[in-house]
């Protein structure tokens, strides 16, 4: 005698694995997209004031299984000090806000409109592929702002030097439309994709909200840990991984997928 009950736990257990294996290629794919578009942003908008030969002339670095992973040693190839030495500072810093402000924040409102629009919501890979990129271009923003926006280095630092100002200064205008994308992506971007992602299964939206969680504050967050940035962003850092990350998840978890839970349990 089949005990269907076991049979129904097993299928659907086999399909939140899959769910997890196809997220995770998901988000590698629209990582690296994501970074690209903020690399290219820099390089395109040194070739339009003229500083570089070809937008497409960024570094790619070595062929190790990290760099084709995550792209950890790709960069934009700008030279920076010959900008602000000859004067152009203005120009050095709108080249610097352009990978975080431009590839990746301007690209993500763009996405978010796209991930709403009837042709890609009745394709649900399609719509999980735009909402990943929107993550990784929301948690690109925060990586710079407000992460490692208080440093000595790093694209905000080069924005502050060129335009002549303390990088403190600068800090609540770029910290404005940070907290605006983020609060954007968490309160409209998450809820209005994942219903139908996941179908409304609580395993997959547990999934899916820890995902999130996990790249937006923990792998974007970390970024001020390393690569001598100071201790104002080892602090931000510190508070991005180990506090808001475990309360992002659990909010997006108690307010959206637990309540939607219960709905779809209450109506069945």
């Amino acid at each position: 005698m089949v005990d269907n009950g076991k049979g129904v736990a097993r299928l659907s257990g086999w399909r939140v694995v899959r769910f997890a294996v196809l997220t995770f290629v998901l988000t590698i794919v629209a990582h690296a997209v994501a970074y690209l578009a903020h690399e290219y942003s820099h390089s395109m908008a040194a070739w339009a004031f003229g500083w570089m030969k070809s937008p497409f002339d960024i570094d790619y670095g070595s062929a190790t299984p990290g760099n084709i992973l995550l792209l950890g040693d790709v960069s934009d190839n700008v030279e920076f000090a010959p900008i602000i030495a000859s004067g152009a500072g203005w120009q050095a810093s709108l080249i610097a806000l352009a990978g975080p402000f431009v590839g990746n924040g301007v690209l993500f409102f763009i996405l978010d409109a796209v991930s709403r629009m009837d042709a890609v919501r009745s394709r649900r890979g399609l719509q999980s592929f735009v909402y990943w990129l929107c993550l990784m271009c929301a948690g690109n923003v925060w990586s710079y702002v407000p992460i490692r926006a208080l440093s000595t280095h790093a694209d905000i630092a080069l924005s502050a030097q060129g335009f002549g100002i303390p990088v403190w200064l600068q800090f609540p205008f770029l910290m404005a439309v940070s907290g605006y994308i983020a609060w954007h992506f968490f309160r409209k971007t998450f809820p209005g994709v994942c219903q139908n992602v996941t179908h409304g299964d609580p395993a997959r939206w547990l999934l899916m909200a820890v995902v999130t969680a996990c790249w937006f504050f923990l792998f974007f967050g970390a970024g001020g840990m390393s690569g001598s940035y100071g201790a104002i962003a080892w602090i931000f850092s510190v508070v991005s991984c180990f506090l808001l990350f475990p309360l992002c998840a659990v909010w997006l978890w108690s307010t959206c997928g637990l309540a939607d839970a219960s709905s779809t349990s209450a109506s069945g």
